[in-house]
């Protein structure tokens, strides 16, 4: 009976060493972890050896932990943050936490080679694939202003601003050279909107004018705007040969001017126009008629 007890005892043990040796054994210990294996690279760094260890371990958290620490520390070699970052990003993703995409491209930013150092799911390994697309396809950045070529900035006609302006312009009756050169200052305030407009003007001489105008520039040609105005002009103050003031109001007139404006910038442009005015009324210092030249220059305030 002893003789038999001993024999199972014998088996059961040798069953059991044999069990423990193929636990054991570097070829089993292998196949075991082969799902889990992660490459490292040569490196002195003591933290990617703990990390890939952690990792096959299945302890993810200790691992991120580590891998954190790490980066925060004073690692430098390229090939370390590498696998670093990539196995942050395996973690990140392996624990359902956001951030492992950001972490992809870091590490292939550094290297567009890089590769995963472990056969991770088919979740993570997808995920690192987008994230290669992405940095291969990088959006261009903006260039700052004190970059920029002035020689390659656009080079076009700035915006044209509506609302008030100024004027100032010298204008000449072209029928009347033959017998004076006479150039007629004036001021005028106008009020710009969309296609159209309106100005007065106060013409500065002898006998002093007022005009008022409504305007219409219905296209641009670039720097180039064409206008069309009908107005009136009033003189007043009129005076005799001898100076002296006979009436009040001096004559009036009806005019039609066609006109090109060019802009110099947001705030300034100047303009060249042709007005023919009939007079409706006049003392004897008023011809029937006249065809003034303008040119002048105009600022929005």
């Amino acid at each position: 009976m002893k003789s038999r007890v001993s024999n199972a005892v014998w088996t059961l043990t040798t069953l059991s060493m044999a069990v423990s040796y193929l636990l054991t054994s570097p070829a089993y210990a292998q196949e075991a972890s082969d799902d889990n294996h992660v490459k490292t690279p040569p490196t002195q760094n003591p933290y990617v050896t703990i990390v890939a260890t952690l990792y096959e371990l299945g302890r993810y958290e200790e691992a991120l932990s580590k891998v954190t620490r790490s980066l925060e520390g004073e690692t430098r070699e390229r090939t370390d943050l590498v696998f670093l970052k990539l196995m942050r990003g395996v973690l990140l993703e392996e624990l359902g936490q956001k951030g492992a995409e950001a972490s992809f491209r870091e590490a292939l930013a550094l290297d567009d080679t890089a590769q995963l150092p472990v056969q991770s799911s088919r979740r993570v390994r997808k995920l690192f694939e987008r994230a290669r697309s992405a940095t291969a396809q990088p959006l261009e950045e903006e260039p700052r202003p004190d970059e920029l070529d002035p020689a390659a900035e656009p080079s076009g006609p700035p915006p044209r601003r509506s609302g008030l302006l100024v004027g100032l312009r010298g204008e000449v009756d072209v029928l009347g050279l033959s017998t004076t050169l006479a150039v007629t200052p004036a001021v005028s305030l106008g009020y710009t909107r969309g296609q159209f407009g309106a100005a007065v003007t106060v013409l500065t001489q002898t006998s002093p004018g007022l005009r008022l105008e409504g305007q219409a520039h219905p296209f641009n040609l670039g720097w180039i705007r064409p206008y069309a105005r009908l107005g009136t002009t009033a003189f007043f103050l009129e005076k005799s040969t001898q100076g002296d003031t006979t009436r009040f109001m001096g004559g009036a007139s009806g005019r039609a001017v066609l006109g090109l404006d060019v802009q110099w910038n947001e705030d300034m442009s100047a303009f060249v126009d042709v007005a023919y005015e009939r007079f409706f009324s006049g003392g004897e210092r008023f011809e029937s008629q006249s065809l003034l030249l303008s040119l002048g220059a105009a600022l929005f305030p």
